[in-house]
């Protein structure tokens, strides 16, 4: 008779990262989703919770529950939007939700995988509403790292860098970083993106870090004791230029029949009506060519990092999928 397989507990099974990493996880392992509103496609069992309510919002008897059969957490579950109403609902969801979920894997004595964020480790300058965001944002997973460090059970904190939508996706996502650039670039409206063409910006393939969450679950339920800390995921040295991102929108614009009137990006120090809302956060998204490239901490688990043929590649498949007049 075989042995059960272990359990999964992942939250933010309907978000980007979620929703890729959930058939990659039910094909190994029994996965229990915890939902707020939607029931993720795919997940046999859901228990209806709130990250943002102490208990996450289940009776004694639930949790207890809960607990008793869960092997191993995969938390997922962040607020990333770009402007919430309230810049204080990043640390309600981000930090103080993780903090409840590293109570629930005490109870469970079960370790547990955080999806943190690269953001973590930076600090956005500027008043503007954008700026404020990004700072809420990073700030909160800040603090969710740092509760993290006081676990009592092993704790493996990711930090992904920007991601290229998952291959498998139906839609491609509308709000993340490099899709929003895609979007504002490949519309071609005149004055451009202000970015420097040498400025750089860091996107992994989806299906990397779900192959790299997949790899450290493995290896927590194993009980490596040298998977606990910080775990980069990102392109590394394979992280890809501004013009880099151009070209590609270049190249699509003219096989689709649209080609562009002029570049795509502008002097930075050109004044712009549009450095505001999406323009702004992409200019925000990039890097001087002085900052060195990210950690990555890919080939600690995997056979290999990401080249930079891959990388352009994924880039250019990623534009013709947010083409915005494709979406």
């Amino acid at each position: 008779m075989t042995s059960p397989r272990p359990t999964v507990l992942l939250t933010g099974a309907t978000g980007v990262i979620g929703s890729a990493l959930l058939p990659a996880l039910a094909a190994r392992y029994q996965v229990t989703a915890l939902v707020h509103r939607s029931r993720p496609p795919g997940a046999p069992t859901c228990v209806q919770a709130d990250l943002t309510a102490e208990g996450l919002g289940l009776d004694t008897r639930r949790r207890r529950d809960l607990a008793a059969r869960t092997d191993v957490i995969v938390h997922c579950g962040a607020l990333t939007a770009f402007a919430p109403p309230d810049l204080t609902a990043f640390d309600d969801v981000n930090a103080d939700g993780t903090r409840r979920i590293l109570r629930l894997a005490a109870e469970a004595q079960a370790p547990v995988v955080l999806l943190s964020s690269a953001a973590a480790a930076f600090e956005v300058t500027g008043d503007d509403l954008t700026a404020r965001s990004m700072r809420a944002y990073s700030s909160s997973k800040r603090r969710a790292e740092e509760w993290a460090a006081h676990s009592e059970q092993p704790v493996a904190i990711v930090r992904p860098a920007l991601l290229f939508a998952s291959r498998s996706a139906s839609t491609p996502p509308r709000h993340q970083f490099p899709h929003v650039l895609y979007d504002v670039l490949l519309r071609g409206r005149a004055g451009g993106v202000p970015v420097n063409p040498d400025h750089w910006c860091d996107i992994l393939p989806m299906e990397l870090l779900v192959d790299y969450i997949i790899a450290l679950t493995e290896a927590l339920l194993a009980g490596d004791p040298t998977v606990g800390g910080v775990h980069w995921a990102t392109a590394g040295p394979a992280r890809l230029t501004a013009a880099d991102i151009e070209e590609a929108c270049l190249d699509w614009l003219e096989e689709a029949g649209r080609p562009a009137r002029g570049p795509l990006l502008a002097e930075p120090a050109t004044a712009h009506s549009r450095t505001h809302g999406m323009a702004r956060l992409a200019q925000l998204g990039f890097q001087p060519p002085t900052q060195s490239a990210l950690p990555c901490d890919l080939p600690r688990l995997l056979p290999r990092q990401l080249t930079r043929a891959e990388a352009m590649k994924a880039l250019a498949h990623d534009v013709r999928r947010c083409a915005p007049w494709a979406i």
